[in-house]
């Protein structure tokens, strides 16, 4: 919490022109003890913003908010603070979940091949077509190689696969 609280300061700080507003207030999933930690982060950096913690139910959803002292400012009483919170807390979710996955995907396409100069993605799956495996590429002798890419390349796979 205090590294990604730090990380954002620093960018504003930096005069970073996506961080140049800062925020009304934070609101952090966590209790009283993440939202002091957010403060403290805060205080670091110079900056001072109201912080609450977002305090659950057995539903795993924001019954209270919660100062970084452990004051709880109940939601049920209104409505519209209670659904506003929880939009809120849906959208957060939602995007770290569409971030974790976009990084699996990307992460899912990566090949040792990608490293070697020369071999983008058009070669790599060209390579992989012909030899079946990143095993059978690694295994094949620039010979192998060049009937699929120029010899150059096929000469740098070769190579990549001989240092390993």
């Amino acid at each position: 919490m205090a590294e990604v609280i730090s990380r954002r300061m620093a960018r504003y700080s930096g005069g970073d022109e996506r961080f140049s507003q800062l925020p009304d207030v934070l609101l952090i999933d966590g209790g009283a003890a993440h939202a002091a930690t957010a403060r403290r982060a805060l205080g670091e950096s110079g900056v001072v913003l109201p912080v609450y913690g977002m305090v659950k139910d057995e539903k795993h959803r924001t019954r209270a908010l919660v100062s970084p002292d452990g004051e709880e400012i109940g939601l049920a009483a209104n409505p519209a603070v209670f659904a506003l919170i929880g939009t809120i807390q849906e959208e957060t979710h939602r995007y770290a979940v569409e971030y974790h996955r976009s990084l699996r995907s990307k992460s899912s396409y990566k090949s040792k091949l990608d490293a070697i100069d020369g071999v983008g993605e058009k070669r790599r799956n060209v390579l992989l077509k012909r030899f079946g495996s990143l095993k059978a590429v690694a295994a094949a002798s620039v010979e192998e190689l060049s009937e699929v890419v120029p010899k150059n390349v096929a000469e740098k796979v070769f190579g990549h696969f001989r240092k390993m």
